[in-house]
């Protein structure tokens, strides 16, 4: 079976709103959140879907997944107080019914614009090869340096450089071995911010998967217009018969 995890626990500290975590600020009459749950609840290819939440806001989530009728939601269960803990609880209800072979998807909350086709390829690689990250081209040249000046070395071809968003995509015995085995920093203190970075910091390889829409994640007020924006826009693409 194909499980998603879908983190909706942040507090939205840059959103500069007035309390309302970001997941939960409405879209054209929907909240993000319920954005985002419904492109894994139109894939075919997810059985069932649990939902990581700030533990104040479970009865809120709850209600939305009753009032927009979200049924492969099998569980609301609370956020810890990183990431990496986050998606630790997520995976607790998964094992309880999974096998080590069956595939978790993690995804952000906040990240509603994601293709459900992008979603259904993250499965296809991870069974095949254990992982799948989705990646989105650089649409700028990239320098890579730790100084105040960049030598022809440290330029690198835009056509070889990615973005890292999400769905990220494990077999779930992988994905379990990779939390037992990391902490919140590897060795030479790079943060694990993300569940790729932890799998590959034990030396292991990570397959992509490219997407190319905007796949963009609600972090800031701007972000927040340019999302009103897109979905304006996939309306009128859906009327227009435009693709």
């Amino acid at each position: 079976m194909n499980y998603a995890i879908i983190l909706a626990a942040g507090v939205g500290q840059r959103m500069r709103n007035s309390g309302r975590p970001k997941q939960f600020l409405e879209v054209y009459g929907r909240p993000i959140i319920i954005h985002t749950l419904e492109k894994f609840e139109a894939c075919l290819d997810i059985d069932s879907i649990v939902v990581v939440c700030n533990a104040s806001w479970i009865d809120y989530m709850n209600d939305l997944v009753k009032r927009f009728e979200v049924r492969k939601v099998a569980a609301v269960v609370p956020g810890g107080s990183s990431r990496a803990e986050s998606i630790m609880n997520g995976l607790e209800p998964v094992r309880a019914c999974a096998g080590e072979d069956d595939i978790v998807v993690i995804h952000d909350g906040v990240r509603p614009l994601v293709d459900v086709n992008i979603i259904s390829e993250n499965i296809r690689v991870a069974k095949q090869y254990g992982s799948a990250i989705t990646v989105h081209p650089a649409a700028e040249s990239i320098v890579i340096t730790s100084g105040e000046e960049a030598e022809f070395a440290d330029f690198r071809k835009r056509d070889d450089t990615y973005t890292l968003t999400s769905p990220q995509t494990f077999r779930l015995q992988l994905i379990s071995q990779t939390y037992a085995s990391t902490t919140d920093k590897s060795e030479d203190g790079l943060p694990l911010l993300d569940t790729a970075l932890a799998y590959a910091s034990l030396g292991n390889s990570v397959h992509i998967v490219r997407e190319n829409n905007h796949n963009i994640k609600i972090t800031t007020p701007e972000d927040f217009y340019m999302l009103k924006a897109l979905l304006e826009l996939e309306e009128n693409k859906s009327v227009f018969g435009i693709n």
